[in-house]
């Protein structure tokens, strides 16, 4: 089962262009096999383009949440490749939604 990382306070899960197997660009999910550990938080806010001046930026305001391949792959459909949306957990529940440019 994969993880992924929590904004505590929002839910918002850790989303970012990335690269699959075939070399092509899409937005997604960021996941990993195994927990991730500090330095990798720390290297996928930065790939994510979150500063750790921001506020969301601090390791501590993340956690690291266990899907099941199913809620990894809802979670990708729901941002629809595109990167004006973000997927919460709300109560168990992924929901999706457009935010502002």
């Amino acid at each position: 089962m994969p993880f992924t990382l929590k904004h505590s306070a929002t839910g918002t899960l850790l989303s970012c262009v990335q690269r699959n197997g075939y070399k092509l660009d899409y937005y997604g999910v960021v996941l990993w096999d195994n927990e991730p550990e500090q330095h990798e938080v720390a290297e996928a806010l930065a790939e994510a383009g979150i500063s750790p001046a921001d506020e969301a930026g601090r390791l501590e305001a993340w956690e690291a949440l266990k899907l099941s391949e199913h809620e990894a792959k809802m979670a990708n459909v729901k941002l629809r490749n595109d990167p004006r949306r973000v997927v919460r957990v709300q109560d168990g529940v992924l929901e999706a939604k457009s935010v502002s440019p």
